[in-house]
């Protein structure tokens, strides 16, 4: 099993990555906020912890910045009815805290925010969350603000704009614009500013 790389990035790609280990090219799938952590990374020696999935028709390799979270990957995904690919999607967009807040909440419209999480899918997510609090608090950050940092808002504005066709350059020029202008507006703000420009 596989359980970390280091090695030179070759490849950044919006949701996953080729890096070369002693001469072996490997294909990870990785979540958004990982996406814009290895921007300046192309070229460099770049370090993930991967989560190796082994079943009877493929593999895949998923990457991540930290260990915890591979751990959270891994939770999410041992959620009954959600599989790898859906657990990716969901951590490109929150984290444990996110998903804890949510859950509370019963905020099934901020869940919908996932593109192509709707109805019965984000129903049965949160269904899910929501029976597994108690695990999810493990993940909880010491200091666990309402708010996501300014950080994660601009990376969730500029990934739901990539999903609304807009290519990534332009996105993160957007993005600052707003930002200057208006310091503490969160990811919807942000983009509905940019789309009604």
């Amino acid at each position: 099993m596989i359980g970390s790389l280091r090695g030179i990035l070759l490849r950044l790609d919006l949701d996953s990555i080729l890096i070369e280990v002693s001469g072996v090219g490997y294909e990870v799938l990785i979540p958004f906020p990982l996406h814009m952590q290895l921007r300046e990374s192309v070229g460099k020696e770049t370090f993930v912890f991967i989560f190796h999935s082994i079943t009877d028709r493929n593999q895949k390799l998923f990457g991540f910045a930290t260990n915890k979270d591979r751990e959270l990957f891994k939770l999410i995904k041992s959620l009954n009815g959600i599989g790898e690919l859906t657990a990716l999607k969901i951590l490109s967009f929150f984290q444990a805290d996110d998903l804890y807040q949510i859950a509370q909440a019963d905020d099934r419209k901020t869940l919908e925010k996932i593109p192509k999480v709707k109805g019965k899918t984000s129903e049965k997510i949160l269904f899910e969350i929501k029976q597994n609090l108690k695990k999810l608090e493990s993940f909880l950050r010491e200091d666990s603000k309402a708010m996501v940092s300014t950080n994660v808002q601009n990376d969730l504005a500029i990934l739901a704009l990539i999903q609304l066709g807009y290519d990534e350059k332009t996105a993160n020029r957007e993005v600052e614009l707003i930002r200057k202008e208006i310091p503490n507006l969160e990811a919807g703000e942000i983009v509905k500013r940019v789309i009604t420009k």
